[in-house]
């Protein structure tokens, strides 16, 4: 199966009612990050999508509204045990 969840899709200024850039892409039970915007790791949650399964993230390019939720995600899962 295949599914796609846009956890984010605004520019550097963050709305009320977008985040920025970050898509979760599922292929056969398999979760892919594409993108990290800041307040993805809440986006992630809010969609029931387990920290656990991420199995690779993809950054499509070093602007900040495409990375700047990276470090605070990778420290989460870290202190998940990941």
């Amino acid at each position: 199966s295949f599914s796609i969840a846009v956890l984010g899709s605004s520019s550097a200024l963050p709305t009320s009612q977008r985040f920025p850039t970050a898509q979760v892409l599922k292929i056969r039970e398999r979760f892919f990050l594409i993108d990290c915007g800041e307040g993805a790791q809440m986006q992630i949650r809010r969609y029931n999508i387990p920290f656990s399964r991420i199995h690779h993230i993809f950054i499509s390019h070093l602007h900040g509204d495409h990375v700047f939720g990276l470090f605070g995600l990778l420290s989460s899962m870290n202190l998940m045990g990941r």
